[in-house]
């Protein structure tokens, strides 16, 4: 029996302070893409009327049934395009619904760590990628928890084309520069972002191990948010990356998201057009990964689990139940 935990309008007092049977029932209707009735309920302050839907992340989707495939097909490297066609909408459709996962996807992972302190340690590197051509790479920092492999953050940031180029590429770099302006890098901005919203997530005391490897901004940028609290512990990005490597944690997460997201492949035509977009397909991996998905194949229990974050795994249709829209007061996807 489903009972709403606050009136859906903003300006009524009952939605960020309800009281107890703050609403009455008041029927049900029969929606179209569902095979069962959907209850009603009226505000007994406002007056006005709402339904179970109201409350749900699929409010006014003419097809609920799509979300939570799509968001099994965002994970598994396949592009928007071959998911319309395998799914049979529209691409504008399946766009229309990656944006909106990826919405949902940020506020459910800011809802479920709201109150939660994060121990560390964790380990942060940066891979590399591109977004409409080879002229324009990203650079996309990761921060992860140690342990469990938690995804905490994930940023883009620009690039300049590096490294050894041969005479036809510096032209062709040139020319490019030439109509777009030189292309800045980013780096360390994009390291800043990422490593700023680790702070609320620190507790009282914003003190904390990171490893990474020696890129001396990373230990600039890490005393400069936190002080004297910040301990660095660079490791050498040259050893074989195997099991016995520090830095396998962080090497082997890169790995996954290169292997999920169709964006990250090294050759791929599912190339990001957009930065912009390529920030959106990680924090549709990072609630899949975090909250779905085991920290291996052999385990069930995922890195949220780990951590105490979440009790269990979620289905993919559990992730995606609830408005997370609303702050401390959405919906669990266990009620």
């Amino acid at each position: 029996m489903f009972s709403p935990p606050r009136c859906p309008y903003p300006s009524c007092p009952f939605h960020a302070h309800p009281v107890d049977r703050f609403y009455w029932r008041h029927g049900a209707y029969h929606p179209r893409c569902r095979p069962h009735p959907v209850p009603r309920f009226r505000c007994r302050y406002c007056r006005r009327s709402f339904s179970r839907q109201s409350f749900r992340a699929d409010y006014r989707h003419k097809k609920p049934h799509l979300n939570a495939t799509v968001l099994r097909l965002m994970v598994s490297c396949v592009g928007l395009r071959q998911a319309a066609r395998f799914l049979h909408v529209a691409r504008r459709t399946i766009e229309r619904r990656f944006a909106w996962l990826a919405r949902h996807a940020a506020a459910f992972h800011t809802n479920r760590l709201r109150g939660h302190i994060l121990r560390g340690p964790f380990q942060l590197d940066e891979l590399e990628s591109f977004e409409a051509n080879r002229y324009q790479p990203v650079t996309v920092p990761v921060l992860i928890e140690r342990r469990t492999m938690f995804l905490v953050a994930s940023g883009v940031g620009t690039l300049r084309r590096k490294g050894r180029l041969s005479a036809h590429q510096r032209r062709h770099r040139a020319e490019h520069e030439r109509r777009h302006g030189r292309r800045p890098t980013r780096s360390a901005e994009a390291v800043r972002e990422v490593l700023g919203r680790l702070r609320p997530r620190l507790g009282p005391s914003p003190a904390f191990v990171l490893e990474s490897d020696h890129k001396p901004s990373y230990g600039r940028i890490g005393r400069a948010l936190f002080g004297e609290g910040f301990v660095w512990h660079p490791h050498s990005a040259c050893a074989r990356r195997d099991q016995s490597n520090p830095l396998f944690p962080i090497n082997h997460t890169h790995a996954r998201l290169r292997h999920w997201l169709s964006r990250l492949r090294r050759r791929s035509w599912c190339v990001s057009k957009r930065r912009a977009e390529l920030g959106r397909h990680q924090a549709i991996a990072a609630l899949w990964a975090n909250y779905s998905r085991g920290i291996t194949n052999r385990t069930r229990r995922t890195p949220a689990a780990a951590l105490g974050i979440a009790s269990r795994p979620y289905r993919s249709e559990e992730l995606l139940g609830w408005r997370q829209d609303w702050g401390p007061l959405s919906l669990d996807p266990e009620a």
